[in-house]
């Protein structure tokens, strides 16, 4: 297979893990939303449960809570936004490195900040000590976009030197 078909291929390969991460991301953002198992937003229980000891925590303890969940669903809800017209610009732009570096940048600094929330403690939020399928998954995704727009941009970058000279 010649070099421009295949650096088409990885194109399109890394366009569909941007809009498919971004895809997880949204569910997980309306997981949040919505989640009454006690892992999402939750609510600050009344005076009345928190006399009575029918809530599991404290309101402080509560207010945390709700205020952590709070940013990580923003976060969560900004990362899949953002994800979207990058998706969309490569896309429209077969031949622009400008999108995958972008890409590239930002999917690497959301890995890091991911290795960094599990191992520094960080206002508000702490320590993040699980890790699930969702986060596996993105992370995978994350580092295949990575790994496919360095190629990418690299081959690019010799292919056009190569035919310069």
């Amino acid at each position: 297979m010649c070099l421009n078909k295949t650096l088409h291929i990885i194109h399109y390969v890394i366009a569909a893990l941007m809009l498919s991460t971004s895809a997880i991301y949204f569910v997980v953002t309306y997981q949040q939303f919505t989640d009454e198992s006690g892992s999402g937003i939750h609510e600050i229980p009344n005076e009345k449960e928190v006399e009575q000891g029918t809530s599991d925590m404290d309101s402080s303890q509560w207010s945390e809570l709700d205020l952590s969940g709070k940013i990580q669903t923003v976060f969560f809800l900004a990362v899949a936004l953002v994800y979207i017209p990058v998706g969309i610009w490569m896309l429209k732009q077969k031949h622009s490195n400008k999108p995958h570096i972008i890409a590239l940048g930002g999917s690497l600094s959301l890995i890091l900040f991911y290795i960094a929330s599990r191992t520094v403690s960080f206002p508000i939020v702490g320590i993040q000590g699980d890790v699930g399928s969702i986060d596996i998954v993105t992370k995978i995704f994350q580092s295949g976009i990575v790994v496919g727009s360095t190629y990418l941009t690299v081959a690019r970058k010799r292919l056009e030197s190569n035919i310069s000279q």
